[in-house]
């Protein structure tokens, strides 16, 4: 996303760009999938033209997830863990063995969701739904699905 489209984005919702929105938006898609913490430590790596405050990339973060740049998912069961929503919808999937994160298209929940849904009444958004389990390198047997 250019600085202009992100510039309309926010500016639709009342809000400017600023250097900081922008800094931690790049941090956010350099690291893949991040928390508050570690975005907050990229920058601080990264030098640049000022030191980002970690209230700052808090604020950010927030602001960039309630335009729909940027998502949240409970990765590791302890902080929120931030990705850039660009690429569409995945699905998180956490190795509890190794720690490793894969992805998956999110459709492929399609199915359990609707029948969620269906049993419960309850909607399941799955562009925010982390499924943990065992990778196929951990898993006994390991190898192939």
């Amino acid at each position: 996303m250019t600085d202009t489209e992100l510039g309309r984005a926010l500016h639709a919702r009342g809000l400017r760009l600023t250097p900081q929105r922008r800094r931690v938006l790049d941090a956010v898609r350099a690291l893949g999938h991040a928390s508050a913490e570690q975005v907050a430590e990229h920058l601080d790596r990264q030098g640049g033209s000022a030191a980002v405050d970690p209230s700052t990339v808090y604020r950010a973060l927030a602001v960039l997830e309630d335009v729909g740049l940027v998502g949240r998912t409970q990765l590791d069961r302890r902080v929120p863990s931030f990705h850039a929503v660009e690429h569409g919808g995945h699905l998180h999937l956490v190795c509890d063995t190794c720690g490793e994160v894969a992805e998956a298209p999110s459709a492929t929940a399609s199915a359990m969701a609707a029948d969620v849904l269906t049993r419960t009444g309850f909607a399941v958004d799955v562009q925010h739904l982390a499924l943990r389990g065992r990778c196929a390198r951990c898993r006994p047997g390991g190898g192939e699905p």
